[in-house]
């Protein structure tokens, strides 16, 4: 897969800033710890399986994609490095001959960046990185079977082709912070934040 172009919204993203001050300049000198959940949109390049699918008879399967993303974050200064995990959802194609074709998979990427804007309300950083692409495409033989004559003479056809690439993963993610009140038990030096974003990438 190439030329995928991806858009995620998380819905869940908390930090804990150590070592943090009440000025709010300070915040470009702590480091942080954050860790997002975020709901996403991929669009991929399927044209080659698609051609391999018109060849058999088959329909085209789709290049849009929802993701779900678990991703993690360490700043130092303005500096970050990040890793994520996103599942692609699968998508799942009625065929001829009582027979479907799903695609799904997941992704694995890290990368790094700078803030070049980051204060105690938003944050944007643009980042570059490597993302791994690990997916699949399951065909499904829907064929009924009534006996264990029927499923001896007549087998079911299911088969999976596995794909995976590696690709340079460049993007631009915006934060909005929100503080979060300290509980009472809670260390003094150490505040901590809820972000909510958007994060658009190319790779």
């Amino acid at each position: 897969m190439k030329k995928n172009f991806s858009l995620t919204v998380f819905c869940l993203s908390i930090t804990l800033i150590l070592h943090a001050q009440d000025s709010t300049m300070a915040v470009s000198r702590n480091k942080y710890v954050q860790v997002d959940i975020g709901v996403g949109y991929l669009n991929t390049n399927m044209g080659s399986i698609n051609t391999s699918l018109k060849n058999l008879g088959y329909k085209p399967v789709t290049k849009n994609y929802a993701t779900l993303s678990l991703s993690s974050t360490y700043f130092i200064n303005r500096f970050l490095f990040r890793s994520e995990v996103s599942l692609i959802l699968p998508n799942q194609v009625d065929q001829p001959n009582n027979t479907t074709t799903a695609f799904s998979g997941y992704t694995v990427s890290a990368g790094i960046g700078y803030a070049v804007i980051q204060n105690p309300r938003f944050r944007l950083y643009p980042y570059i990185g490597i993302t791994s692409f690990n997916t699949t495409l399951k065909f499904t033989d829907n064929t009924p079977v009534t006996n264990m004559d029927a499923l001896i003479n007549s087998p079911n056809r299911n088969a999976k082709i596995n794909f995976s690439n590696a690709s340079l993963d460049l993007g631009m993610q915006l934060e909005r912070m929100i503080v979060m009140r300290n509980n009472k038990w809670d260390c003094p030096q150490n505040n901590k934040y809820m972000t909510i974003g958007a994060r658009v990438g190319y790779n």
